[in-house]
């Protein structure tokens, strides 16, 4: 259920209305959804109905016109998502003063969703191969810290200090699995700039979704930009792991395989942007908890995410485990594809 939040006004509405060329305006903005980066409004004009994104941190314009050039790469390639709105001067994000917002927007068609409906993990898997086939920018820049460096020791450290000092309900959940956290910090290496290309970088069963028309729709593009398509698709079937079951993630990883994708699991090291993210996710989640200054939906989302996440983190054995997993699927699928028959020839006559 969503938190009571001020509505957007009227005047906010006629300006998005008018700076995207959505038509006329036929009805409030009404909340939809509620992401970590931002709110999602439905708004319905003559022209149809639009996900308005009321952005909860800050986007630079190039960011955002870097993510709408892959949107609409993939797109292209036939890979189904609600297709993103530029204003009238051919910018992607709103900033709040011409939005009559506290906020700055983006602008999205809307997608019709199929309620209670989850993807299956054979959807997830194909939907990675197809973004993994698409063809794009090579090293399009350098990995941010949060999907490519560890959190460190002292970091760690502090965490589970806050949380004793916050008296926090996941402080006994976090020393446990402390020293497996530290330890999977060693495989987190440098990712490779001849391998890094535009990844989406959040991939899961919250952003691919079941369309109310059938078939799926990739959602929240946001977080889009330089990654290790192999790394990308560790944390894919992590997630699935995590989210779903280990069956899960066997089965979307077959599917992966099964629909060409480019990518091999083979190593620990190919978890390093899963473990990444997680250290750093941890630790978002955890300094927002325990802030007094953060609103209470921030603060209750933030305490079910830490509890979630500590329930069953990535560890060094984790990754191990998945990775014999989705090797033995590997394997029977290779031999499932390449059958070898020995035809006995009868013996010649003297």
């Amino acid at each position: 259920m969503l938190s009571r939040v001020e509505p957007m006004s009227a005047e906010t509405a006629a300006a998005i209305t008018w700076w995207y060329d959505l038509g006329a305006l036929a009805g409030d903005l009404v909340l939809a959804a509620r992401g970590e980066q931002g709110r999602i409004w439905r708004l319905q004009t003559s022209r149809g109905s639009w996900a308005v994104k009321e952005l909860l941190f800050p986007v630079e314009e190039a960011q955002a016109a870097r993510d709408v050039e892959f949107q609409l790469a993939a797109r292209s390639a036939g890979i189904p998502l609600p297709m993103p709105r530029r204003t009238r001067d051919g910018q992607v994000v709103l900033p709040a003063d011409r939005a009559a917002a506290a906020r700055a927007i983006r602008v999205y068609q809307w997608a019709d969703l199929a309620p209670d409906q989850v993807v299956t993990p054979a959807e997830v898997g194909a939907v990675t191969a197809s973004l993994h086939l698409l063809e794009r920018e090579a090293e399009p820049g350098p990995v941010e810290a949060w999907f490519s460096e560890p959190l460190g020791e002292s970091a760690w450290a502090d965490l589970l200090d806050d949380a004793r000092r916050g008296g926090a309900p996941w402080e006994a959940a976090l020393g446990r699995w402390l020293p497996d956290l530290i330890a999977l910090d060693g495989a987190v290496s440098p990712p490779d700039p001849a391998r890094t290309m535009t990844c989406h970088r959040d991939i899961n069963i919250e952003n691919i979704r079941c369309s109310a028309d059938g078939g799926v729709v990739v959602l929240d593009w946001e977080n889009c930009g330089p990654a290790e398509p192999a790394r990308e698709l560790a944390t894919v079937i992590c997630d699935l792991a995590t989210e779903l079951s280990p069956d899960a993630a066997q089965a979307g990883y077959a599917a992966y395989l099964a629909s060409e994708g480019p990518e091999r699991l083979d190593s620990v090291g190919d978890f390093a942007m899963a473990a990444a993210a997680q250290g750093h996710l941890l630790q978002f989640y955890s300094r927002r908890a325990l802030d007094a200054g953060e609103s209470a939906e921030n603060k209750t989302r933030s305490a079910k995410r830490l509890h979630d996440m500590l329930s069953q983190p990535l560890t060094l054995a984790w990754a191990g485990y998945l990775l014999d997993l989705i090797g033995s699927q590997a394997a029977l699928l290779y031999r499932r594809q390449h059958c070898y028959f020995v035809v006995v020839l009868p013996a010649a006559s003297v």
